[in-house]
Order: C-alpha cells, then sequence, then structure tokens
C-alpha cells in the first residue's frame, strides 16, 4: 500500500539517534565537527534529503544538542530518560513521536552521518516494490548498515518490545529486505577516536 500525506504525496520520517554519552570515542561523537560542522547536523541532513521531518533522540548532554539544531528546519527533539541503558530505549523514544502520516522512518545512529541520498531513494524504492510492508536494509559488500527503512506498522510493534529484544527482533517480524547500495558510508560508525579519524578520512574523500 503506498501511504501518502495531505499534500499527495510519500512523506517519510527520519530518526537520528543520538543519547549514547561517547564513552569509548575519546570526545562527544554528536559534537564532533568535521567539515565545519558537528556529526549530528550532517546526520540530519543525510535524512532531511528525503525526509519531511528529522525527530532527534536525546539523552547524554542534551541541552547541547538541542544547541547545534537551535536554527536546523524541520528537527524535533525527544528526550530519552533512559539513556544509559540499551540502545533501544532510544529507538522507542524516536518511534513514539513518528509523524502518522509518514509512509515509513529512517532510523540512523548518529556516528553513521555521511550517507548518500542514493541510498534513500534505493531503500525506498525497494520498501515501495514490497509494498511498503518490510522494512529495508542497505548492505555493502554483503554486510548490512544503516539508515534502516521501517514500515509504519513497525512502530507498534517496537512500542511494544523491550530489552533484552531488540531492533533485530522487530526486523524479524517483518521480514527485511536486503538492498544491495554501492555507498560504503552505510556501514561507517565511530566507537572509538581512530573511528573517528576514519570517518573525517571518508568526509575528505567525498565532498
Amino acid at each position: 500500500m503506498r501511504v501518502v500525506g495531505k499534500n499527495g504525496r510519500q512523506q517519510w520520517t527520519g530518526i537520528v539517534l543520538a543519547a549514547g554519552g561517547s564513552r569509548r570515542a575519546g570526545a562527544f561523537k554528536a559534537a564532533v565537527e568535521i567539515g565545519g560542522s558537528p556529526l549530528l547536523r550532517h546526520a540530519v541532513y543525510s535524512l532531511g534529503a528525503r525526509c519531511e521531518r528529522v525527530i532527534v533522540v536525546t539523552g547524554h548532554r542534551r541541552a547541547l544538542i538541542e544547541d547545534l539544531l537551535v536554527d536546523v528546519p524541520g528537527v524535533v527533539t525527544v528526550f530519552n530518560p533512559d539513556f544509559a541503558g540499551d540502545m533501544f530505549f532510544s529507538v522507542r523514544t524516536g518511534a513514539a513521536a513518528v509523524d502518522p502520516d509518514a509512509a515509513g522512518f529512517f532510523l540512523l545512529p548518529v556516528d553513521c552521518p555521511f550517507v548518500d541520498p542514493a541510498v534513500l531513494d534505493s531503500l525506498i524504492k525497494a520498501f515501495d516494490e514490497a509494498g511498503g510492508a518490510h522494512p529495508c536494509v542497505p548492505v555493502h559488500t554483503r554486510r548490512g548498515g544503516h539508515p534502516v527503512l521501517l514500515p509504519r506498522a513497525a512502530r507498534g510493534t517496537i512500542l511494544a518490545t523491550a530489552p533484552p529484544a531488540n531492533l533485530r527482533h522487530v526486523l524479524g517480524e517483518y521480514g527485511p529486505i536486503r538492498v544491495p547500495v554501492d555507498d560504503p558510508a552505510v556501514l561507517t560508525d565511530a566507537d572509538t577516536p581512530e573511528d573517528l579519524r576514519r570517518l573525517k578520512d571518508t568526509y575528505e574523500r567525498i565532498r
């Protein structure tokens, strides 16, 4: 089923997961600047290329996150009070704020910020071809990455699920579709200082 919003177009919501404390990275990842902008803004812009609304899940250093986004249109922040626990609590917090008019919603960790809009297009195409009922996962070199595109129906399942279950359990319930993409940026993350250096190298290659 093709879900459209009030303007007659498909509408998408993006969720950026930015609640963590970055304990191993040696710096607060969301605020690390690359190319003159913090990683958080890069991640928001990546989803904003195709999403009418981007939800940023905050937790650790909530006020700083809000300050980094104060002048970015189309962005809302929601606070995860359980940010020190399992990341799935952040997934639930973001899902609770998903626009009811959205055809589906993307999930993107803040440390996977340089995904090309063409990846989102590929996920949307696969999602539509499957009737909008299955999650779509970008795959590069046979490895699954981010962002994941979830059907609107998955929102209720996420809200009814709690750790130790996680996003993988939710994906399994809906029969995920693996979508091959050419963009290695879907596999990036930044858990250590060396990872952050690699992210900077990635930015230098793609800018």
